[in-house]
């Protein structure tokens, strides 16, 4: 498929500010990571989906991303689009007409996040478009771009809430669901899994079966992501003592704080505090002045992460 630029199922190992001449759908199957769009951080858990279009640059805040898994594919739309566009126009070998595209390009264009979390449906979409593309049978071309389009359309119905992940819905794991939302908003409290198996009604191995499939990790792990990613903000965008931040993040001491965040980012916290300090500086200020990466630069990285 020559409107195809790269794809491939591989560890991400860096991601620094890019843009890419076409339009990216990922998969991510393992790992949690924090991406950012045109400067907005958004946090890419397991079992999400994510995109970017063109004209949108896209990386990392951190330099080395923690392990992961993921489904890439990047592929051209009908033009490159360097400037933000309300509507845009699909390859022709995908075969949607003006309205379906409208349609279709409109909610991706108009979305205010780029991850979302995969439907059982697109969970099994985009694995399969990569190894039809990684096959070598007759209607190799033909299958691909069959996948593509309803990967496209699957894709916008999760925008727009058509589609969600019916696995959630039954009562266990709605309470479940719940508590994981709770949770956001309390990880600076002293939870036990007792404690969150109790708020949910639930064993505690229920408890963490369920958190497993939604999250990737354990009750457990999931409070420590969320404590994490709580001191990435007042890293960031305060200049709180790190003992302070610990505190209020619900780490009982510093040295613990430390260790998880080290283990979660590959950095200390006050190595994170530097590097973003340096981004905000630097980096995020030349946001706009990122241009196209190209087809061949795409190709290679992807090819490296590949063989890794």
């Amino acid at each position: 498929m020559k409107e195809i630029i790269s794809y491939g199922r591989f560890h991400c190992t860096e991601l620094t500010p890019h843009k890419n001449r076409g339009m990216e759908i990922t998969y991510i199957e393992r790992g949690v990571m924090e991406w950012m769009v045109e400067g907005v951080p958004e946090k890419v858990e397991p079992g999400s989906v994510y995109f970017t279009l063109p004209w949108q640059v896209h990386g990392s805040l951190t330099p080395k991303e923690p392990d992961n898994t993921i489904w890439h594919v990047l592929f051209h739309l009908k033009e490159d689009y360097p400037t933000p566009r309300s509507a845009f126009e699909f390859h022709k070998a995908l075969g949607f007409n003006k309205t379906e595209a409208l349609i279709l390009s409109s909610a991706f264009a108009s979305s205010a996040c780029h991850c979302f979390r995969a439907t059982p449906t697109m969970r099994g979409l985009v694995p399969s478009l990569i190894r039809e593309l990684q096959s070598t049978h007759e209607l190799r071309d033909a299958h691909a771009q069959t996948l593509l389009r309803t990967i496209l359309i699957e894709f916008k119905r999760i925008i727009t809430g058509e589609a969600v992940d019916t696995e959630t819905h039954s009562w266990s794991e709605k309470r479940v669901h719940q508590l994981l939302t709770d949770l956001s908003s309390t990880c600076d409290q002293k939870w036990t899994l007792a404690q969150m198996a109790n708020a949910c009604g639930l064993q505690r191995t229920r408890l963490n079966d369920i958190v497993r499939r939604l999250t990737g990790g354990t009750p457990m792990e999931y409070l420590g992501r969320l404590r994490t990613e709580r001191a990435k903000n007042l890293l960031r965008e305060t200049d709180m003592k790190i003992i302070d931040i610990a505190l209020e993040c619900g780490f009982g001491s510093s040295q613990y704080f430390a260790n998880t965040f080290r283990h979660a980012t590959r950095m200390t916290p006050s190595a994170y505090r530097a590097h973003c300090a340096l981004l905000s500086r630097e980096d995020l200020r030349k946001w706009q002045e990122v241009g196209f990466r190209t087809e061949r630069e795409e190709r290679l990285r992807v090819q490296n992460f590949t063989d890794e």
